[in-house]
């Protein structure tokens, strides 16, 4: 259980994740181009966005399990990237995919979290959620909310990978262009479930 799941998002946290976005962001436009989306600016936000969860996540996680790894800023060529999990600690086999939604998102959408996902495709997939389970009982999935503005966030949830399976909450995207190669879990569904949304 995280004792206090709200966090802030100080200068120096979001000048970092912001320049690792920019320097990196060149090696990811044929990812994001496979996905429909090509504006460069909305690129910067997601992995920036994506960053900051990560941050936040570990901060709080790593409290529990001193071993997890720290978020990673190398800059990967994009023949060397992969769908690892973000946080992990291998001597326990650990691992933590970290999801976030920003709130001009939430606001649009609802409150969510995308994946990948193109059924039967090898490619351009969330691999370690889609790929064949290994019945790894450490294997978690953290599901963020930001407000960039006003420079805060909040964990609502750190589930099983397959307890979601389990649960049938993966559900189609409500944005219809979107439905061929994304799903979501949808914070209301979560909810439906909250003694159990503490998992790790």
């Amino acid at each position: 259980m995280i004792e206090n799941p709200k966090f802030i998002i100080n200068d120096e946290m979001l000048n970092k994740c912001k320049q690792f976005a920019k320097d990196s962001v060149g090696t990811s436009t044929d990812k994001y181009a496979n996905r429909n989306q090509f504006n460069i600016y909305k690129i910067i936000d997601d992995i920036t966005n994506g960053k900051l969860a990560e941050e936040a996540v570990w901060q709080k996680v790593s409290q529990i399990y001193p071993n997890l790894s720290k978020p990673d800023y190398n800059i990967y060529d994009k023949k060397q990237k992969s769908w690892d999990p973000d946080l992990k600690d291998p001597s326990i086999l650990l691992s933590v995919a970290v999801k976030s939604q920003e709130i001009k998102s939430e606001i649009a959408y609802g409150r969510s979290w995308v994946f990948q996902y193109r059924e039967g495709s090898r490619y351009d997939c969330d691999k370690g959620i889609f790929g064949q389970i290994d019945n790894n009982e450490n294997r978690y999935v953290s599901f963020v909310t930001l407000n960039i503005p006003r420079r805060c966030g909040e964990i609502h949830a750190i589930v099983k990978v397959q307890w979601l399976h389990d649960n049938k909450l993966f559900k189609p995207m409500k944005k219809q262009s979107l439905q061929n190669n994304k799903i979501a879990v949808y914070f209301d569904d979560l909810e439906k479930t909250q003694d159990n949304l503490w998992q790790i």
